[in-house]
Protein backbone atom coordinates (compact mmCIF):
# COMPACT_ATOMS: atom_id res chain seq x y z
CA UNK A 1 0.00 0.00 0.00
CA UNK A 2 3.07 1.93 0.70
CA UNK A 3 4.38 1.77 -2.61
CA UNK A 4 1.12 2.73 -4.40
CA UNK A 5 0.23 5.86 -2.31
CA UNK A 6 4.28 7.08 -2.76
CA UNK A 7 3.90 6.91 -6.84
CA UNK A 8 -0.22 8.04 -6.71
CA UNK A 9 1.51 11.34 -4.63
CA UNK A 10 4.03 11.85 -7.24
CA UNK A 11 6.94 10.01 -6.37
CA UNK A 12 9.53 8.34 -8.97
CA UNK A 13 11.65 6.86 -5.87
CA UNK A 14 10.76 4.93 -2.67
CA UNK A 15 13.73 3.71 0.04
CA UNK A 16 12.79 0.24 1.73
CA UNK A 17 14.59 -1.89 4.52
CA UNK A 18 16.17 -4.43 3.31
CA UNK A 19 14.52 -6.93 5.54
CA UNK A 20 11.29 -5.93 3.32
CA UNK A 21 12.58 -6.55 0.16
CA UNK A 22 10.84 -9.80 -0.35
CA UNK A 23 7.60 -8.18 0.51
CA UNK A 24 8.25 -5.40 -2.28
CA UNK A 25 9.28 -7.57 -5.36
CA UNK A 26 6.11 -8.26 -7.39
CA UNK A 27 4.43 -5.34 -5.77
CA UNK A 28 6.36 -2.61 -7.24
CA UNK A 29 4.01 0.14 -9.65
CA UNK A 30 5.03 1.64 -12.64
CA UNK A 31 6.87 4.37 -12.88
CA UNK A 32 8.42 3.66 -8.69
CA UNK A 33 12.39 2.57 -8.54
CA UNK A 34 12.83 1.24 -4.69
CA UNK A 35 15.97 1.16 -3.54
CA UNK A 36 17.21 -1.87 -0.32
CA UNK A 37 18.82 0.23 2.35
CA UNK A 38 20.18 -1.22 5.57
CA UNK A 39 20.86 2.08 8.00
CA UNK A 40 20.25 5.64 7.91
CA UNK A 41 24.13 5.95 6.05
CA UNK A 42 22.66 4.06 3.30
CA UNK A 43 19.33 5.64 3.07
CA UNK A 44 21.50 9.20 3.05
CA UNK A 45 23.83 7.52 0.28
CA UNK A 46 20.37 6.89 -1.91
CA UNK A 47 19.11 10.53 -1.63
CA UNK A 48 22.41 11.84 -2.53
CA UNK A 49 23.24 9.57 -5.81
CA UNK A 50 19.21 10.25 -6.36
CA UNK A 51 19.84 13.78 -6.54
CA UNK A 52 22.92 13.13 -8.47
CA UNK A 53 21.33 11.80 -10.95
CA UNK A 54 23.32 8.73 -10.38
CA UNK A 55 21.46 5.47 -9.05
CA UNK A 56 23.42 2.62 -10.81
CA UNK A 57 25.22 1.80 -7.60
CA UNK A 58 22.66 1.14 -5.37
CA UNK A 59 21.25 -1.72 -4.22
CA UNK A 60 17.19 -2.59 -5.36
CA UNK A 61 14.21 -4.40 -4.66
CA UNK A 62 13.74 -5.30 -7.64
CA UNK A 63 13.43 -8.85 -9.14
CA UNK A 64 16.24 -9.07 -11.30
Amino acid sequence: MKLHGARDAGATYFLAPVENCDEVVGNIPDGLSVFAVDDLDDGYTAIQAIGAGDTSGLATCEAS
